[in-house]
């Protein structure tokens, strides 16, 4: 991954106020135990007790005695219904359970972290909190959080660790060595190809419109738009809006091997979503796990069970062999809903006994990896599994596997990682052949391993038939569709109108029957199911801004069924109105105007700021207003009121056209600004200022930032490192206060952020601001009044990872005080030339004014600068710098764009 995920994090430990229970400590040789020693005995992870004994505290997971009820869940007989009551006994059961000790923490005013997916309870504690928890009877253990990571793809030759070879250096198949040896071509010859049948991934994400992927995305619509709700979730906030991406690689690469087209994929009928939850932290992971369980909107809102996928790859564990308890609930939990889960088994290989947690645990299907000529990978983790069960459960293709890499490209992997797609996609082709298996573990699991290849190895004991190196052996599709219970299906078609006889695009149809099947409507109103599960369904459709209407239909056995509806459009209103700048400017805004539930979403014309959206008529339809623009408050409206909405601007002074005119610097230029200075005493650099490590700004600012990086550096290496202000005139400041943008994370490790004054050229400086614990994404305000007489100021941002390789500081949009700037804004994209792609990083500069701005992934870039005309240009290493004029107006918004051609 872009950032090393190497170190568990930590949250800040909260005081725990009064009435705390110590433990008792034993004197002299024949003290008994006191009763709070023998509970921490009993329920305690001695390494949290050895933790607390050296640190003073320590990261607590609580596990509650009991379990959820599932039995409703298990006894339903569809998928859809068991996932509905798996997210209610799960939520009920954590809610009781954790009852006791949340109200004790609430009452002591301890932060704490409360999941369902798993019934736990994360607290920071000391000893007398640790003794006060045991006390509980509900509190079974207290264990310590496991290091999860992405199970990282083996290298190929010659090629950087942890890295995918590019797939320019290969030739492409028409069908890949791996899909084609676990018999999926043969599967597609018998007309199933995972057509009904959700995959998911906890992953890094993936790239929604990859050309091998678009057309399987569950959030297309098939008319070039996409609907991201239920579908994809950036549970990491790193995606730039509500879209997928993937800014690592594995995500796309894993995805592409389960449903991908152009041959890379198993099943490439069948559909995805996406949650990017690896691997941070077992919280994010289990966040993750409880998203698949109940899918949501965007914003984390709404759960829904009955959008839960069929099946879930998990190319992610540990590196260590042990057993985790916490996310064995999850797991848990997908079962109960009817997901069957898959993971791999780890590169931990070639020893016995290494495999990777989850994938030891006994319910889960943990894939090692074989190369073409059969022969297990050197790097494959083997068993046993827990209580000597085996493991891994099956083996599939894992080396030099090719499948899609962001940005429209593929390459090479080797890994466990790239086994267990495999597998995935073939439970994605049986199930579409044998809907009977939908949600039903057991029969998928003896399906696959009871037709997979025998393979002896009996390096880890087993015989041909079962071994802990191959497991029940390598993966067959073509047979365990052969020996799955024959399906029964015919064909539905129909088509929507409204009650004028107008095709209505976009309808929604839910068929509900011994399975579920979701169909949408095209430009001409119809819809189609070559192959469909026979049996009698309920149906549902619906479409915003009509009315829904049910029905039945029945489908025989090789027939052809149809449905044909219509929908009754309601009473509507069309609200139009302007979005603009409410701090002084009023220029428009390039803004997102939306209903509640997003049923309805307009974008502004970003040089006039208006819009126009149809909403019924009746009801209460408030509207939410987004700017595209870093700095503003996100604000809701009245439809009524929605004729010119003005934005207030967000404390902190991050929107374009405020600031400072005694000391204003945004770093949108890749280099140390003119008259800054950076100081370095480590063994290596310091503050820079180009993204070299490809992290990316984290601060709530935009563009380019100031990034101190620890994490990125030799790990023997020291940083200590300050970054110098040119000197300025505090005294012709309105406000003496200095704001910046910032994003410090250290985890404890023992990094330190200091910003420091000096008012005699740097002979001495005063602290005015520091930090060592974790401040991620804020924007800080520094009280300089103190020094607001003086003429000749210098601030210094000073960091130190004391040698302990740490993590990193980022600093943006340093000002003292904020103010209405006179000029207006140039927003347009940068683009190559020769392709019409967008180009990422571009800085775009006013160089009479110095203003600069900086293109997004979209190639997109709002600048502001001076009134009058202004020569603009783009650059760009690796390309010849573009121009272009602009005729800059004050307050308002301009367009300028730029091509630029690749050096040759």
């Amino acid at each position: 991954m872009t950032v090393a995920q190497r170190r568990s994090r930590r949250i800040l430990a909260a005081a725990f106020a009064g009435a705390l229970v110590p433990a008792a400590v034993a004197t002299g040789a024949a003290a008994q135990p006191s009763e709070t020693e023998i509970l921490i005995e009993e329920k305690v992870a001695p390494e949290l007790l050895e933790q607390i004994d050296d640190k003073g505290d320590a990261e607590l997971w609580l596990l509650f005695a009991g379990s959820p009820d599932y039995s409703t869940a298990l006894a339903a007989d569809t998928k859809e219904a068991k996932g509905t009551a798996a997210v209610e006994a799960a939520k009920e059961y954590a809610e009781q359970s954790q009852a006791d000790v949340i109200a004790a923490l609430e009452e002591h005013g301890v932060d704490y972290e409360s999941y369902w997916g798993a019934s736990t309870v994360k607290v920071v504690g000391d000893a007398d909190l640790l003794a006060e928890l045991v006390a509980f009877d509900e509190v079974e253990a207290v264990v310590a959080a496991p290091d999860y990571s992405m199970i990282e793809p083996i290298a190929p030759d010659d090629k950087p660790e942890n890295d995918f070879q590019t797939w320019d250096a290969v030739q492409q198949a028409a069908v890949e060595w791996g899909v084609e040896d676990v018999g999926a071509p043969e599967v597609w010859e018998q007309g199933f190809t995972g057509e009904g049948i959700v995959v998911a991934s906890i992953d890094t994400g993936v790239q929604y419109d990859h050309p091998a992927l678009a057309g399987q995305y569950r959030g297309n619509n098939g008319d070039g738009t996409f609907t991201h709700d239920y579908n994809f979730y950036d549970i990491q906030d790193v995606c730039p809006g509500d879209a997928p991406c993937d800014d690592d690689g594995h995500g796309t690469h894993t995805m592409g091997t389960m449903v991908g087209s152009e041959g890379i994929g198993v099943a490439p009928g069948a559909e995805w979503i996406a949650v990017n939850g690896c691997c941070p932290d077992i919280e994010t992971l289990i966040l993750a796990g409880q998203w698949l369980a109940a899918p949501t909107d965007s914003e984390g809102r709404n759960p829904d069970p009955l959008k839960a996928p069929h099946v879930v790859n998990n190319s992610w564990g540990t590196t260590i062999p042990g057993y985790d308890p916490i996310y064995a609930e999850v797991v848990e939990l997908w079962h109960a809903s009817g997901i069957i889960p898959v993971f791999a088994a780890g590169n931990n290989g070639p020893a016995c006994l290494t495999m990777s947690t989850p994938g030891v645990y006994e319910n889960v299907i943990a894939v090692g990896a074989y190369d073409e000529n059969h022969e297990i990978a050197e790097f494959s983790s083997r068993g046993h599994g827990l209580n000597g069960v085996l493991k891994p459960d099956l083996s599939a293709p894992g080396v030099d596997v090719r499948s899609a890499l962001p940005g429209d490209e593929y390459g090479l992997g080797d890994g466990t990682s790239m086994a267990a797609p495999h597998v995935v996609g073939t439970i994605a082709l049986l199930m579409s052949a044998s809907p009977t298996l939908e949600g039903d573990y057991e029969a998928v699991y003896e399906t696959l391993t009871g037709t997979a290849v025998d393979t002896a190895d009996d390096q880890c004991t087993g015989d041909k038939e079962a071994n802990n190196v191959y497991g029940h052996g390598r993966v067959n599709a073509e047979d365990a569709v052969d020996e799955a219970p024959a399906g029964k299906f015919g064909a539905l078609s129909g088509a929507v109108a409204d009650q004028d006889g107008e095709p209505v695009a976009g309808a929604r149809l839910v068929f509900e029957g011994a399975v579920v099947r979701e169909a949408t409507t095209g430009a001409d109103g119809a819809y189609e199911f070559a192959r469909i599960p026979a049996g009698r369904y309920h149906v549902t459709v619906s479409k915003f801004l009509y009315g829904t209407v049910t029905g039945s239909v029945r489908i025989k056995n090789n027939g052809a069924a149809v449905f044909d509806a219509e929908l009754e459009k309601e009473a509507t209103q069309v609200v139009e109105g302007a979005v603009v700048d409410g701090g002084g400017h009023g220029w428009a805004l390039d803004a997102t105007v939306s209903t509640a539930g997003d049923e309805a979403v307009a974008r502004t014309d970003p040089f006039t700021g208006a819009f126009s959206m149809e909403i019924p008529a009746e009801g209460d339809w408030p509207l939410t207003v987004e700017t595209a623009y870093p700095g503003y408050e996100v604000v809701q409206v009245d439809p009524a009121d929605a004729g010119l909405v003005e934005v207030p601007l967000l404390p902190g002074c991050l929107a374009p056209g405020y600031g400072s005119d005694v000391l204003d610097e945004a770093f949108d230029s890749p280099g140390l600004p003119a008259g800054w200075e950076v100081v370095d005493r480590g063994e290596t650099a310091g503050w820079v200022f180009d993204d070299r490590f490809g992290y990316g700004n984290m601060t709530p600012g935009s563009g380019g930032f100031a990034e101190a990086n620890s994490d990125a550096a030799d790990p023997d290496h020291h940083v200590d490192t300050d970054l110098v202000t040119p000197v300025f005139d505090l005294s012709a400041a309105e406000d003496p206060t200095l704001s910046f943008a910032s994003f410090f994370v250290d985890d404890g490790i023992g990094a330190e952020a200091e910003v420091l004054v000096s008012v005699d050229g740097g002979e001495t400086w005063e602290q005015v601001w520091y930090t060592n614990e974790d401040l991620e994404a804020t924007v800080e305000a520094v009280d300089l009044a103190a020094w607001a007489d003086q003429t000749a100021v210098q601030l210094k941002f000073h960091f130190d990872d004391h040698d302990t390789w740490a993590y990193w500081w980022m600093v943006d949009n340093v000002r003292i005080g904020c103010g209405e700037l006179e000029g207006g804004l140039v927003r347009g994209s940068v683009t190559d030339a020769a392709t019409g792609d967008p180009i990422e990083g571009a800085v775009v500069t006013d160089p009479a004014t110095g203003n600069a701005a900086v293109t997004g992934a979209d190639g997109a870039y709002v600048l502001f600068t001076a009134a009058g005309s202004a020569n603009l240009e783009a650059a760009l290493d690796g390309w010849t710098t573009g121009t272009a004029e602009a005729e800059v107006e004050a307050d308002a918004v301009v367009g300028a764009d730029f091509e630029l051609e690749a050096d040759a």
